[in-house]
Parts: C-alpha cells; sequence; structure tokens
C-alpha cells in the first residue's frame, strides 16, 4: 500500500480566527466599549456608582477590584516566580523593584507643574505614575517580544504587593497642597483590604485545595476574560459618572492629555532601556546593569508600565465626588491603552 499522505491541518474557520481575535485582545476592546458606552448612555453606570455601604464605601466598584486579585492569586504559579529568583537576575530585578515603585513616580512632580484643565488630568496622570506595573497585561506583551516571563510575573507580582505600602506616602509627598488626600494609615487600610487581601485568599485557595488548582487550570482564560470585565466594569462606571464633564471640555486640553499619557510611556521605556541595555559605540560599557538579553526585555517592559486599575482603586478612595473620579480617571485608561498599543507594535518589530 502507498504511504499516507501526511496530514495537513485545516485552517482554522472565520469563526475560531474572530474567537482568537477577541481573547487576544480583549483588554483594549473591553475599555473602548466602557469608554463608548459611557459617552453614549451614562445613566446605569452612574447610578452604580453611587451606591455606597459603610458611609463611603462604593461598593460597585470595590468589590470587583477584589475580585481581580482573587483571580490574580488563584492564577499565581510559585514554581514559576522561583525560576525567576536565579542569582545573575538579581541585579535587574532589584532595579525593576526601584525603578516601578521610586524611579517612575517621580515624573509625577513634572506633570503637577503642567497647568491642563481641567486640573485633575495633571493629577490624574500623577496618580498614574504612582502605581505599580500592569497585572496580565506586561506578562503577556513580555513573552511576545520574547522575554522572560519569569521575571515578568515576580515583577508583577512584587510591585503590586508592595504598592500599597509605597503608595500612600508618594501621594502624599506629591500632591500635598494640592489635593488633601487621605490619611496614609487609612489609604494604606483600603488599599490592603481592595488588593493584598483578595490576592492573598486566592493563593492560600490556589495551594490548600487541589480541587481549586484544577479548576484554576482548566478555566485560566474565561478567569481572565472575566477578570479583564471587571476592570471594565469599573471604568465604565467611573467615566459614565464624568460623562458630563468630559463632553464640556475643549479638544485641545483633552489631546494634551492624552498626549503626555502616551508620551509617559515612551519617557519610561527609553530611560529604562538607558539604563538597563545602553551601550556606547563600539562596545564600552556605560552602565553596569546589563542582564542577558530575555531578563533584559523583560525589566525594561515591566519598568515602563503602570497599572490603571490600580490607579482608578486609588482615585475612588481620594476623592468622593464620582465626576471628579471620572476626570483623574481618563489619563490612566488612556495610558493603559496606549501602553497596550506600543507594546504589540514592539512586539510585532
Amino acid at each position: 500500500m502507498p504511504p499516507k499522505a501526511a496530514e495537513v491541518a485545516e485552517p482554522p474557520s472565520r469563526w475560531e480566527k474572530f474567537r482568537l481575535f477577541i481573547i487576544k485582545n480583549f483588554l483594549p476592546l473591553a475599555f473602548l466599549i466602557a469608554l463608548t458606552w459611557a459617552l453614549a448612555w451614562p445613566v446605569p453606570g452612574r447610578y452604580l456608582a453611587e451606591i455606597t455601604v459603610l458611609g463611603n464605601v462604593k461598593i460597585m466598584q470595590v468589590v470587583p477590584m477584589a475580585v481581580v486579585f482573587l483571580i490574580t492569586g488563584l492564577q499565581l504559579d510559585t514554581a514559576a516566580m522561583k525560576r525567576a529568583l536565579a542569582l545573575r537576575n538579581a541585579p535587574s530585578i532589584v532595579y525593576g523593584f526601584l525603578a516601578i515603585l521610586l524611579i517612575t513616580p517621580c515624573l509625577g512632580f513634572l506633570f503637577l507643574e503642567i497647568p491642563l484643565r481641567p486640573y485633575e488630568f495633571s493629577i490624574g496622570l500623577t496618580v498614574f505614575c504612582v502605581a505599580p506595573t500592569t497585572l496580565g497585561v506586561g506578562v503577556a506583551l513580555t513573552v511576545a517580544c520574547g522575554g522572560n516571563d519569569a521575571v515578568a510575573l515576580l515583577l508583577t507580582v512584587g510591585t503590586n504587593a508592595l504598592a500599597v505600602v509605597t503608595m500612600p506616602p508618594e501621594l502624599r509627598l506629591l500632591l500635598h497642597g494640592v489635593q488633601d488626600p487621605n490619611p496614609i494609615t487609612d489609604l494604606l487600610i483600603k488599599l490592603a483590604i481592595t488588593v493584598l487581601v483578595p490576592f492573598i485568599i486566592g493563593k492560600c485557595l490556589r495551594e490548600a485545595f487541589p480541587a481549586v488548582l484544577h479548576f484554576v487550570k482548566s478555566n485560566r482564560v474565561p478567569l481572565s476574560l472575566f477578570s479583564t470585565s471587571c476592570l471594565a466594569f469599573v471604568v465604565w462606571q467611573t467615566l459614565s459618572s464624568a460623562r458630563d464633564l468630559l463632553l464640556e471640555q475643549s479638544a485641545g486640553p483633552v489631546l494634551a492629555m492624552m498626549g503626555l499619557s502616551v508620551g509617559m510611556h515612551l519617557v519610561y521605556l527609553l530611560f529604562n532601556y538607558l539604563v538597563v541595555w545602553w551601550v556606547q559605540e563600539g562596545g564600552e560599557r556605560v552602565f553596569l546593569l546589563r542582564p542577558p538579553l530575555k531578563e533584559a526585555v523583560a525589566v525594561v517592559i515591566m519598568a515602563s508600565q503602570k497599572s490603571a486599575p490600580v490607579a482608578v482603586t486609588v482615585i475612588a478612595y481620594l476623592v468622593k465626588s464620582t465626576q471628579q473620579q471620572g476626570l483623574l480617571a481618563l489619563p490612566a485608561v488612556v495610558g493603559q491603552l496606549a501602553q497596550i498599543f506600543i507594546g504589540s507594535g514592539l512586539a510585532a518589530w
């Protein structure tokens, strides 16, 4: 009998291509839908944003953010983080933590000096500077660019946990005399309840119950999509509350804010590239920090990203007015989208 011809895999159907496209681009699509819906019909989001319990806790915003960090804890693979703790990675990892939590927030001093109108845009950019690195987007971009995903994951988990402690005093320093933030202890406790406690619960459930671990591994994509939907749900409420104020703004200040949000990410990328990888012409090293290429890619990408969801969460605790929250949150939303599109371009390049 003649040998069987090699089986040729059938090309994916249109539906399969569409499904994969939606999954790959779910976060920017969800944010764009949230923005469009908030501008077109703000009533439902505005109503949900006004629901409060215990005096001033906006339950419809706090619970979705807690769910996001619960899912992050459920999906955290400790073994992957341990791979990043090799001695050769120590200098780059230390720099990554310092850059994300201490160095990049200094750009907030500059944003406060820029006379944007409304001034909430300047304050929103400043809060965005202080936020830790992105939760899932940065790791995905690191993998797409050929970087070390274990290092990216370690920086994600570590900085988001430590940001609970670093953000309150940094915001107190930056916004002193500009915006009256909550007392440091109060903001720290609220962030710990919203971010740290759900994350620890998720991680403990993963380690303690094999059934939970099996469920998480079997439903990784649906859980990630649900987590992203929770983020978009919070963004939708915040922007819905500020819809009328947003539409009152002239095009110039809005475009300036958008340009600064994009420029912020480009400045971070250039700065971190110079510190981590730059070498003078002729091969002479200028900076001692030059890790292997994969680790360098991970550190540059992660240290150049900021988390809009964490920034929006902090903004919800800083001010009570839902309209003001929307104006403050818009730079973070624009910045998050810019990070995704620029990162996708770098991955393709």
